[in-house]
């Protein structure tokens, strides 16, 4: 062999190497050598201390010895150490994340160590936690990434880079995802490799870089294994050619690790002991330095007081386990309820309360009907079958930036997860709206930036808080938790880059322990809107339950304390999402693989305080794909309300699995219903059956001395589901009105995506039958969201009109007109509507509270089911009278409301959401209006004689005068004065007439509040007297003394007629 001159920065004497060195010596000095052998990298010991020797190799390649820990570095130099490189050095798997960086640390001790960086192990919990790793990253990939990182100059700069550069996954066998992206060849690793350490030392100049030979994969990747072992043959090579270049740069040999006791866990990743080895063997090499190398770091060091989960006080170690609350039903005696019962009945059919009501605790009046769903979640994952963006489950190219700072979150409103991308210096946010399964379209009118951003990634939360629909911009504060928001109102032409933002201020002025690390914006409760959530110890939970309007910018926040004790130590592994679409953030939890486990969140007695439900153990929600998890993005991309699965690749880039779970997530009060379905004047106890919506009836008797409760209710059908309807809707779907006015409630099927209702007529033939609900067909097209849909009498007419709420509990109401038998059904009753009191649609119902006929606006608070109404005075404006009833000590949405007597008052109902209890506080009043005399003289009965040939006025005739009433009084003035004459003759399907007449009585003369008027449809002006009363009351006190040929009665100055049919 012949001899060879070596130069290097420690000696410039020419050295003649002995020609018994092997010839595979050559490949530490030649870094042009290509396919090296296994034999080629067997040298013995004594060879390869030779040639250390004489190639100087002190400073380029560093082999272990082992060193006590405690080793003061240079008279103890600050260390201020970079790590670089891919899952290795990130600490991938390791159980509290910190990698080798731990051991490594703790062996330096005598030494100042402060870690740059800008990734963080995010369960390292801020010790130990920042590198510049990228988990399944090749050099290049890490090259591109590693300079933001530089410039926080540190003096110590550890490489470990090249598995994933040598995988079998470099696109040619066809396997994905492929992992080697610029192809697995050693030979080109390693010049990419020198082309990271020319980065390196460019930017950090006076740092000391240490470049290692990887540790290489087990024997079952052998392959894989044969390319390590050549790259890492090239390495000592790739360093010395820089080394002579007077860089501090060094290889340092990790191939004996593994006789060392490391060990692996997957064949790739060393266990937890295997990462401290790693660190004792990082320790062992940055001791053998040259002194003259190193040198203090070069500026601050980076400022990390605020960034971790130590800023704000910390991880809170104190989060009390969570209070449900109890339900606050009392069992009373029979005597007792018999009391409270004749306290609030009234002693007639309808009767006006002039005042507040005054509530009669009955207590707890029925045990409960129904049962609970089982609360486990089946998982099943569609992995999306669109070809548009080349299959395998991508429906999206990327944008072609950092994918970590790539969020799905809702920015239009329209319920499916836009495409949001924030800026990680700037926090400007790109966004490109989810047409699904079409094409992305950019948002905005400036190439898809919305928001021209406020500040780095990192503080910059993306939540809907005040329940629009559409996701607000927030700005967390760490050192105090505090938040600011910009309110997101959508695309606007008019405002700066085509998107309003508009800033509201600190929304929330923060809490001890709520950090970047800790504080999160679920939704807990499932009302739409983000509430304010940090994570303390062991993944305990403390809760903020945001109580601010429907679309209102004043936010309050209700301090519910501990919402769970916690079910995982790495808090980075926590995420919230909606697994099962009712609305409720679940408790989730990450783990190797990006499978899920964790607890689906059940509603208790106290608002914002769930019962999480254990699902099991790993992967029972997802089996997960073998990725880091923090690539997975949790949100609706198809707007069914179940959060999919997505995994975000290098450009951006998205793999999309549909949530196609299913849970019997129902709990008893769900199918609970109350309505008077046997015509008594009492609402009946109904449980609908959720999947069926097969209705269980239980008929209220009232108050009763010998029931075990002191209330009896009557089991239809032997207390079992009816036989039909069923099958035909899911129990949500479900609602029951008199939208006849025949006084028997009808099975109503509202269908949830449009409002769609589908008609079951309660037939009073078939009261006592398992069946008796007879199919009429679709009776109503549908305004919206059938959850926003009402069914309650505005107009006081006896029939239950159709409601539909707006976002803003404004309504839209179209009266029943199903008197007329042949259609049309419904009638646009526009003055009557409400303007809405900027509160959700769920929490408003419609009840006569006052018994005057006509359905009040009623808003039970679900944070205290405080209950505040606004009267129906129709056709005058809804009048607010405050809160009727306080503090129920449950939440809201375990209250309904019942009319449980007759009177036409509703009572307060609290129902046991697990066991469909009932306790009752009757609607009592201090101040009735007096007993009205309905008439100035009695009725007066047609004759016979004056209508030979008639047709006697059957009983069923009885539905017409509300459609008289309605359809043509309803359509003159309604307020009349002398003179007024007016008459309207009905057709049966039979071709039998009867003549409804309304006529001012000759010479009356009336003043009533200062008004010389009456009006047609209520002439007793309280409408405690209607006009279909006033054709009824004489019709039902002649039939039987003058074969139903009619009558008239006299109702001030208005006389109201029936007459016989011809």
């Amino acid at each position: 062999m012949p001899t060879r001159c070596v130069t290097g920065e420690q000696s410039t004497t020419t050295t003649t190497i002995r020609t018994s060195v092997p010839a595979a010596v050559e490949t530490i000095a030649n870094p042009e050598m290509g396919e090296l052998t296994e034999e080629q990298d067997k040298l013995n010991q004594n060879e390869i201390d030779y040639l250390d020797f004489m190639f100087g190799s002190s400073k380029s390649v560093f082999r272990y010895k082992k060193i006590e820990a405690g080793h003061k570095v240079k008279n103890g130099v600050k260390l201020r150490i970079l790590t670089v490189g891919d899952s290795i050095t990130a600490g991938f798997a390791d159980a509290d994340g910190k990698g080798y960086r731990k051991n490594l640390r703790e062996g330096l001790s005598e030494n100042k160590v402060v870690w740059a960086g800008v990734e963080e192990e995010s369960k390292a919990n801020g010790v130990d936690a920042w590198h510049a790793a990228y988990p399944g990253q090749t050099i290049k990939f890490i090259t591109d990434k590693v300079g933001e990182s530089l410039k926080q100059r540190p003096n110590l700069i550890l490489v470990a880079a090249g598995t994933n550069d040598m995988n079998d996954n470099d696109g040619s066998n066809g396997k994905t995802p492929i992992i080697s992206k610029e192809g697995n060849d050693p030979k080109k690793a390693s010049e990419r490799l020198g082309e990271l350490i020319d980065k390196i030392v460019e930017e950090c100049p006076d740092a000391v870089v240490l470049v290692a030979k990887v540790i290489n994969v087990c024997d079952d990747m052998k392959s894989q294994q044969t390319r390590t072992s050549q790259f890492n043959r090239l390495i000592p090579s790739v360093v010395k050619e820089r080394s002579r270049k007077g860089k501090h740069v060094a290889a340092v040999d990790f191939t004996g690790w593994d006789k060392d006791g490391g060990e692996l866990r997957d064949c790739v990743h060393p266990t937890d002991k295997g990462y401290d080895l790693m660190g004792d063997w990082w320790y062992s090499f940055v001791t053998q330095i040259d002194e003259e190398w190193l040198s203090e770091p070069e500026g601050n060091d980076p400022d990390r007081e605020n960034e971790g989960i130590d800023a704000n006080g910390g991880l809170d170690r104190d989060i009390p386990a969570p209070d449900w609350g109890t339900i606050p039903i009392n069992k009373k005696s029979a005597n007792e309820v018999k009391a409270a019962a004749e306290a609030a009945k009234t002693k007639m059919t309808q009767r006006k309360c002039n005042a507040n009501p005054t509530w009669k605790e009955a207590g707890k009046i029925a045990l409960g009907i129904g049962s609970n769903g089982d609360w486990k979640y089946k998982k099943n994952w569609q992995l999306s079958t669109d070809d548009k963006w080349g299959g395998d489950g991508k429906v999206a190219d990327g944008i072609g930036r950092d994918w970590r700072y790539v969020r799905l979150v809702d920015m239009d409103g329209d319920g499916k997860a836009d495409y949001v991308w924030v800026d990680p210096n700037s926090g400007e946010i790109l966004c490109w709206i989810n047409n699904l399964p079409g094409h992305w379209t950019e948002a905005g009118n400036n190439k898809g930036v919305i928001g021209s951003g406020v500040k780095g990634s990192k503080y910059i939360y993306l939540a809907d808080m005040n329940g629009d629909g559409a996701t607000d911009y927030l700005v967390v504060n760490p050192d105090n938790g505090s938040v600011k928001v910009w309110w997101n109102y959508g695309p606007d032409a008019n405002w700066v880059n085509g998107w309003k933002f508009v800033e509201g201020g600190e929304i929330a002025s923060g809490v001890p322990h709520a950090n970047l690390a800790t504080l999160r914006f679920p939704d807990i409760n499932g009302d739409g809107r983000a509430d304010y959530v940090y994570i303390g110890a062991g993944g305990s939970l403390r809760h903020y339950l945001n109580v601010g309007g429907k679309g209102s910018t004043e936010l309050l926040f209700h301090a519910q304390e501990g919402i769970a004790t916690g079910a995982v130590s790495d808090i980075s592994k926590l995420v919230f999402a909606d697994m099962n679409g009712d609305g409720r953030d679940d408790y989730l939890i990450w783990d190797n693989d990006a499978g899920l486990t964790g607890f689906l969140n059940q509603r208790t007695h106290k608002e914002g305080v769930p019962v999480f439900i254990n699902q099991g153990p790993e992967k029972t929600i997802a089996d997960g794909i073998h990725k880091d998890y923090k690539r997975i993005r949790l949100a609706d991309l198809d707007g069914d309300g179940k959060d999919d699965y997505a995994y975000v690749d290098d450009n951006g880039g998205l793999q999309l699995w549909y949530n196609r779970g299913e849970c019997d997530d129902s709990i008893v009060i769900d199918g609970i219903r109350f309505a008077d379905v046997d015509g008594d004047g009492a609402d009946d106890y109904i449980w609908v059956d959720p999947k069926s919506g097969a209705p269980t009836i239980y008929l209220n008797k009232g108050p009763n001395e010998n029931d075990a409760n002191g209330w009896l209710w009557e089991p239809v059908n032997s207390g079992n589901a009816l036989s039909f309807p069923s099958d035909i809707a899911t129990g949500p779907e479900v609602m029951f009105g008199d939208v006849d006015g025949n006084g028997y409630s009808d099975y109503l099927n509202v269908e949830a995506e449009s409002g769609k209702m589908d008609l079951y007529w309660n037939n009073p033939d078939y009261v006592a039958k398992d069946d008796w609900f007879e199919a009429h067909g679709t009776s109503a097209s549908g305004l919206g969201k059938g959850k926003n849909v009402r069914f309650a009498d505005i107009d006081g007419d006896g029939l239950a009109d159709y409601i539909y709420l707006k976002e803003n509990g404004g309504t839209v109401i179209y009266k029943s007109t199903f008197a007329n038998k042949g259609g049309p059904y419904w009638k646009a009753l526009p003055d009557a509507d409400a303007s809405g009191i900027g509160q959700r649609p769920e929490e408003i119902q419609f009840y006569d509270v006052n018994g005057d006929g006509l359905a009040d606006y009623v808003w039970t608070q679900s944070i205290d089911g405080a209950v505040r109404v606004w009267l129906n005075q129709y056709p005058e404006p809804w009048k607010d009278i405050g809160v009727i009833s306080g503090d129920a000590g449950t939440s809201g949405n375990n209250i309904r409301w019942a009319t449980l007597q007759e009177g036409g008052r509703a009572d307060l109902i609290i129902v046991d959401p697990k066991t469909g209890a009932i306790g009752a506080w009757l609607n009592s009043c201090d101040d009735l209006a007096p007993e009205l005399i309905f008439v100035d003289t009695p009725p007066v009965c047609n004759k016979e004689s004056d209508f030979p040939g008639h047709v006697k006025i059957e009983k069923s005739w009885v539905d017409e005068p509300p459609f008289v009433c309605d359809d043509w009084f309803g359509n003159i003035d309604k307020r009349v004065t002398d003179g007024f004459n007016e008459e309207k003759v009905w057709k049966d399907e039979y071709n039998h007439k009867v003549r409804y007449r309304v006529q001012w009585r000759e010479g009356c003369k009336t003043e009533l509040g200062g008004r010389k008027d009456m009006d047609v449809l209520n002439p007793m002006e309280d409408y405690s007297v209607r006009c279909r009363d006033a054709f009824q009351m004489p019709w039902d006190y002649c039939w039987d003394e003058n074969d139903g040929v009619g009558a008239y009665q006299d109702i001030r100055c208005l006389r109201y007629s029936i007459e016989a049919g011809i």
